[in-house]
């Protein structure tokens, strides 16, 4: 009944829930011991990681699916024929990435980020050899060089970089009903939801968790349970595990950036609620109107929401972004992150932590959000990276404080996340 409707509202034209989740990762976890004291990891390729640890690998991923297939992944378990098995290093790669049913054209290249207004520590690195799309998604947003196989790399710079990377092409083009050959083998059925026409749409349901919607919305609307963040978060932390207790710590890193992403996109108010400010009732009823050839109020709904859920990640970006090139190292965002005394309030990560504190916070803070976007007017007031005469400054300090109240948490579930992967000391 409501599956056409949330198609639409969640076919939002990007779905990075944040922009350069490289820019808070950093932050949070520069405060983390384990993380800013441990030593540098020679940079090993995959495909050296896969031949010496296949038989290994094979047995925990084994282990991995036959779990998940009963908790994180019970709409769409792995196909039998994509269970990793090795290979030699023609296949081994190709063989892995289809087994974590993942892009095997993510380029998965050798390279980290620096943060904005600081010299690259090496030569700028290639946007193809990071993402499927090339400068249509890194220009202008990361800072992005070169490391060779070899290299020795900072811990907290392979975290904080490789915490992106699920957003440079791995989960395109997955579902049956999407482009290319993917869909037909990987198990994931037709896109839940989101627009499979539009650049990134199809990541959609990797990226979003709606996990505390009224037992109505999931009645009218079940496919928005088909979404598969937290079996990205199971798949990686796992496999990092696995990499740090075999003695791979790069690829460990990398497997734990790789999780990170998810807790980071469910931390965005917009990727834990379907319609902030719009009640069951209300829903329903937009839905029962537009199916009755009136449909103004979805087509509103459509544009509010994406328009608030693109300003929000733009205003974050460059808040971020401005403060770290201009040296302001207290701005509120940025203090917030590093903030530890929340960590243990939390609890520890679990398979319980992602409902009952990550995305509870996320969702409980959506409509004031969208209420102090509106209040701001800051899709009129924020253009172009810049502030305009338009905005509400009154308003802003109230969203400022908020967005900073909120890094805390964020700030705190990462660490809380990376806690749970990298090996006990």
């Amino acid at each position: 009944m409501l599956r056409f409707i949330f198609c639409f509202i969640c076919a939002v034209p990007a779905l990075h829930a944040w922009s350069n989740h490289y820019l808070f990762n950093h932050a949070a976890l520069e405060v983390l011991p384990e993380v800013a004291n441990a030593p540098k990891v020679k940079v090993e390729s995959l495909e050296d990681f896969l031949i010496k640890e296949q038989e290994g690998l094979a047995a925990e991923m084994e282990k991995m699916e036959a779990e998940a297939r009963t908790t994180y992944a019970k709409y769409a378990p792995q196909p039998t024929m994509l269970s990793f098995k090795g290979g030699d290093k023609k296949t081994i790669r190709e063989n892995f990435l289809r087994a974590i049913r993942i892009n095997p054209k993510t380029p998965l290249g050798f390279y980290l980020q620096e943060l904005p207004g600081k010299k690259l520590p090496g030569p700028r690195a290639d946007s193809l050899s990071v993402s499927m799309f090339g400068d249509k998604d890194i220009k202008g947003t990361y800072e992005l060089y070169s490391v060779r196989k070899g290299d020795t790399v900072s811990p907290l710079e392979a975290l904080s970089t490789y915490g992106d990377e699920p957003d440079f092409g791995m989960d395109i083009n997955l579902f049956k009903d999407n482009e290319g050959p993917l869909g037909k083998d990987y198990g994931f059925g037709d896109q839940s939801f989101g627009n499979p026409k539009l650049y990134f749409g199809t990541q959609a349901p990797f990226h979003i968790g709606y996990y505390h919607e009224s037992s109505i919305i999931y009645f009218a609307g079940s496919f928005l349970k088909r979404t598969y963040p937290k079996y990205r978060i199971h798949q990686y932390l796992t496999l990092a595990r696995f990499a740090f207790k075999t003695g791979h710590p790069y690829w460990g890193y990398r497997f734990l950036g790789w999780g990170l992403h998810y807790i980071g996109d469910l931390t965005q108010p917009y990727h834990a609620r379907v319609l902030p400010n719009n009640g069951t009732l209300r829903m329903l009823w937009i839905n029962l109107k537009a199916m009755l050839g009136f449909e103004a109020s979805k087509t509103e709904a459509i544009e509010n929401i994406s328009d608030r859920h693109l300003t929000l990640e733009h205003y974050h970006f460059n808040v971020l972004r401005n403060a770290y090139k201009n040296n302001e190292l207290t701005h509120p965002f940025i203090e917030n992150l590093k903030l530890i005394d929340k960590d243990k309030t939390y609890g520890s990560f679990d398979k319980n932590y992602i409902d009952d504190v990550l995305t509870n916070e996320s969702y409980g803070i959506s409509d004031e959000i969208d209420t102090l976007i509106d209040e701001t007017n800051l899709l009129k007031g924020f253009v172009d990276g810049k502030l305009t005469d338009k905005i509400n400054k009154d308003a802003l300090k109230k969203l400022d404080t908020l967005i900073a109240n909120h890094m805390k948490g964020v700030g705190a579930h990462t660490r809380n996340f990376v806690r749970a992967g990298i090996p006990k000391t």
